[in-house]
Parts: structure tokens; sequence; C-alpha cells
């Protein structure tokens, strides 16, 4: 036996969870046989240095040897264990020394009070902010009748129940009702009957709210006129609250009287009266936001659809009326009424959104109305916008419009650029889907088109032949012009005359022949065509000259399309649907 320092190498290589065991029956044994040093290191290692050095050295009376330990052992039990000892025996310096190395602040505050030093205590607290130690101190003061201090160190120690109390029985309002609103919610509501007894609504009403008493709230206010903090609290309602809607509808009717229309229609919709809300908001042009629309918009299956259709076609109806389009097509949308929802879409003039809504939505009344909407913009400059006329009809199967697009793009051609090849490809390629048509006057429609696109093939003819004949190009344009066959709106419709007077005009100029071009010109006057549109008029100076006239018009009479203005490209091809407006809403 007595084999110690072998028991502790088996334990630390081979039953280290039996480790601190062994130092601790080591130390034992060592303090029986009197090595007072080794047995405490052995404690030290057992980890039990807080418990048995303090009782090893005590009961041999070595308090000398404890101290010096306890200073040297900086450790914070024994510390704190030290210092109750010294308080016990009534060395105070020592017990406030050694709980402050320890940060005992609840027992240096307890100490200080033992000894009627209150300054010390409140240094302590605020230096610490300690929970406990402010909570003692407060309650010290309390039993001393000092309310003041007592409330400001339970509000320190977090304890705002106990503050609010004491503030309510020393009649401290100031202080009671920051303390209430940090309260549990049974103080607020006791707090809040205060101040309503003591005449004090404001602050009664912000309690009872903050408590989750709201309809205590709103009774108080309606009792005490009180609009403002009726306000406030209606704001803080959600759509999903559970308020009751007789109440709602009560303050709804008391924003009404004092002429607070959207607030109170933001009421009459938290309440469920929608159409109540609706007709409200139209007759005092209340905006219906996107929030109030959400609002008015039940779940799938909340309602029966029937019910859900109608109220949501409600709230479109009115965005709509309003001008807010975007919401109205949502809402449209959310109805299953697609046709409605393009039609406040297109009201918006969102040209993106149109194009967009129109690809998803694939359906032929909405294909045509979006083509037809996107051919009032400046199409012919945006190649996009151009290939979506084009999509949209053709998804629609509208070969009509389609056709129609197609002239509105020859006519631009002409009419703009003088580009007559171009032109004639868009007729021909009308002419493609207007063979598609079985409308009763496809046939009267096919010949006029066909005719057109002959009067531009022969005009193309003849500005290819101005090099290689002549001739012949002077043949075709005087046959164009003088043709008793062609009727003139059959003319105008398919080429500018004055193009036509233009290259017989620049053709005669080039060949020094000035007279032909002065003929030519005064017949383009006798027409009633504007001149300068077509002819450079340095050129025409030099005719007039060569022809011995001293004043040359730079502008003849007449006008008509030949005047550069196109009668037909801009007007918006509305055929199949019409954008009107809907009826007016019923309540």
């Amino acid at each position: 036996m007595g084999r110690w320092d072998e028991a502790v190498v088996v334990a630390t290589s081979h039953d280290r969870i039996h480790l601190k065991t062994t130092h601790y029956n080591h130390g034992k044994h060592l303090e029986s046989i009197g090595d007072l040093q080794a047995a405490i290191v052995a404690y030290e290692k057992s980890g039990n240095c807080a418990t048995e050095v303090p009782r090893l050295l005590f009961q041999r009376g070595m308090v000398a040897d404890l101290e010096q330990y306890v200073a040297h052992a900086n450790d914070a039990t024994l510390t704190k264990w030290w210092a109750r000892y010294c308080e016990s025996v009534g060395d105070f310096d020592k017990a406030l020394q050694g709980y402050q190395a320890a940060s005992d602040f609840l027992s240096l505050v307890r100490v200080y009070c033992n000894q009627g030093d209150y300054q010390g205590a409140a240094e302590i607290v605020e230096e610490s902010n300690d929970p406990a130690a402010a909570f003692h101190l407060a309650r010290t003061f309390e039993a001393q009748e000092e309310t003041g201090e007592a409330v400001r160190f339970f509000a320190a120690a977090g304890r705002f129940g106990h503050a609010a109390r004491l503030a309510r029985s020393a009649g401290m309002d100031a202080e009671l009702m920051n303390l209430a609103l940090q309260s549990p919610p049974e103080m607020m509501l006791d707090s809040a009957q205060y101040f309503q007894e003591r005449g004090q609504p404001e602050k009664a009403v912000t309690l009872y709210h903050k408590a989750g008493n709201l309809r205590r709230a709103m009774e108080l206010c309606f009792h005490a006129q009180l609009f403002e903090p009726l306000a406030a609290l209606t704001e803080s309602i959600g759509a999903d609250s559970n308020t009751d809607p007789e109440l709602l509808s009560k303050c709804a009717k008391y924003f009404l009287e004092h002429n607070q229309y959207p607030k109170a229609v933001d009421l009459f919709i938290k309440g469920k009266q929608f159409d109540h809300g609706l007709q409200m908001a139209l007759d005092h042009d209340v905006l219906i936001n996107e929030e109030m629309a959400e609002a008015m918009t039940p779940a799938k299956g909340e309602v029966e659809d029937a019910v859900r259709k109608e109220l949501l076609l409600k709230v479109a109806k009115v965005c709509k009326q309003q001008g807010s389009y975007h919401l109205s097509c949502k809402k449209y949308t959310q109805a299953g009424d697609k046709v409605k929802a393009m039609k406040a879409l297109l009201k918006s003039g969102d040209t993106e959104k149109i194009i967009f809504f129109a690809g998803v939505s694939r359906n032929r009344d909405i294909y045509v109305m979006s083509a037809n909407y996107l051919q009032t913009l400046d199409w012919h400059a945006d190649a996009e916008i151009m290939k979506s006329i084009i999509n949209f009809y053709s998804k629609a199967r509208a070969v009509e419009s389609l056709a129609g697009f197609y002239e509105s793009c020859a006519q631009i051609e002409i009419d703009e650029y003088r580009d007559y090849d171009k032109a004639l490809g868009a007729l021909r390629e009308s002419l493609k889907h207007l063979l598609k048509s079985r409308t009763e006057d496809r046939a009267e429609a096919v010949d006029g088109l066909n005719a057109r696109i002959g009067m531009v093939e022969r005009f193309v003819q003849a500005r290819k032949l101005i090099k290689d004949d002549p001739h012949e190009m002077v043949r075709i344009c005087t046959e164009i012009l003088n043709d008793p066959q062609i009727g003139a709106n059959d003319l105008e419709s398919s080429i500018r005359v004055g193009d036509v007077f233009a290259l017989l005009i620049e053709y005669w100029y080039a060949q020094g022949n000035y007279q032909q071009a002065y003929t030519l010109i005064e017949q383009m006057k006798d027409r009633g065509i504007v001149v300068a549109p077509y002819l450079d008029a340095e050129m025409v100076e030099t005719v007039y000259r060569e022809m011995g006239v001293d004043t040359a018009p730079r502008a003849g009479a007449g006008g008509g399309r030949d005047s550069g203005v196109d009668s037909d490209g801009e007007e918006m091809m509305e055929e199949n649907i019409a954008i009107d407006d809907d009826d007016e809403l019923p309540m």
C-alpha cells in the first residue's frame, strides 16, 4: 500500500475518468499524514480546492495562511467564500475587497446597504449595470419609502412592473407612462385604467392599444373625441385583422362625418364592406391602391367562384375608371376576363407590357387589339413593333387586317421614302394574305389590289428603263398619266402622280429640253400638285429662266394626298374588336 504515485500514473494513462477521484483520495491521504502542502496540490488537481483547502486550513486555525492562499489562487469562487467569511466575522473592509475582486456586485450592494452607505451602493449599480444589484437596492429604497429612488432602480433592474406599481401609488404620472409602456400587459392595462380615471385619455388609449385591447382603445377615442389617436389606431389594423367589423364600421362612419374619406374607405374595406368602400371611392375620388385592391381579393376557395369573380370585376372596373390601368388589368386577369384586362392595359399605353400580355394570353381578340394598338405607334421605325404586329395578326388569322397592314407598309414606302420596289414587295405580300380571306367582298378587294400592283409594277419598270431605254420610260409614264381607263382615285392610291411627273421632268431637263420640262411643270400645277416636294428648286428656276419666264412659283396650288400628307396610313384599324369603356359600376 501507499503507492500513490504509481496510482496517479496508471489513472493518467489508462483510467482518466477516475483521475480526479484519484487525486482527491491522494489529497486525503496526504492530509492524514500531515503533509498539508502536498495535500493542497492534490486537492487543486482534483478540482476541489475551493472547498477542501479552506476547510483544511480553517480547521487548523491557519487563517493567515488561508488569506494568503486565497490572494494567490485567483479563483472567483474561493475569493467569494473568503469575502463571506470576512463579512461573517465583521471584517467588512476585507469582505468588500473580496466581493470586488470576485465581481459579486449584489453582495457589494448588500454590504453597502447594511452599512447605510446608499450612495456607494448606487455607484456600484450604475457602474456595473447589474440587474440583481439594482433590484436589491430598489427593494431597500422601497422599504425606506424612498419611492423616487426605488422607481429609478427598479427600472434599472428591468423590473418595469414593480417600478410602474410604485410610480402609480406615488402619483408619478410622467414616469409611469414610460414605465408602463415597458411593463407586462397586465400592468399596461392597470396603468391605462389609472390614466383614464385621472382624465388623461390620450395616454390611456396608447396603453390599451399596446396591451392589445384595441376595442377599448377605440371606444375611449370615440368617447373622448380623440381624432388623431383614432387615426393612428386604424392605420395599425391589418387587412387580415380579427377586429370586430362593427367596430371598424363605426370608425369608418366617424371618419366619414369628419370628411376623412381615404381613411373611411380604407376602414370599410378592412371591415369587408367592399361595395360600400368602392362606391365611396368613386363618389369622393379616393384612389384604390394596390394594398386596398389586394385586401378585396379573396383567396381561391375562400368564397364561391362566382362571388369572387363578381367582386374582382367590380374592383377592376373602379380601378379602370380611376386611371389605374395596370391594377385594373391585374384584377380583370384574376377574374378570368382577359379581353377586358387587355382593354385596360391598352389605355395605359405601356407597349412593352401590352406585347407581353398579348403573347401569353393566346386569345384571338387580344391579338387583334394588340396589333391594332401597335399600328398607332411609329412602327415603321421599330422593327420589333412591326414584327409583333405581323405576328399577332398571323396568330389571330386576321388575314384582312394583315393584308391591310402590308398595304400601309407599301404606302409609307411610297409617301415617306419613294421606294417603289419595297412598296411593290409589300403589296404582293398583302395580296398573298388577302387571297386567304373569306369575306363577301373578297373578289372586289383582290381585283383592286391587283390593279394597284399592276400600276406600281409599270412605274417600277419605267424607272429601271431610264438609262437603257429612256424612250420606253417616257412612253410608259405618259401612258400612266393619260390612260383614260384609270380613274384619278385609282391612280392616287397606287403611286404618287408627282413622282411620275418628276421622273419625266428630270429626264427632259437632263436632255436640255426645257420646253418639255416647262410644259410638264405647268401640268403638275394644273392638277393641283405641289411642286416643291418633288422637284429641285434650282432646276425649276433654270427651266423658267430658259423659257423666259421671270418668276417661277416655288409651290403650286392644290393639295390632296400628293401634297405629302397620308390620309390613310395613320388611321388605326379597329376591325373585329372596339376598345370601349365599361358601363358604370352597379352597386
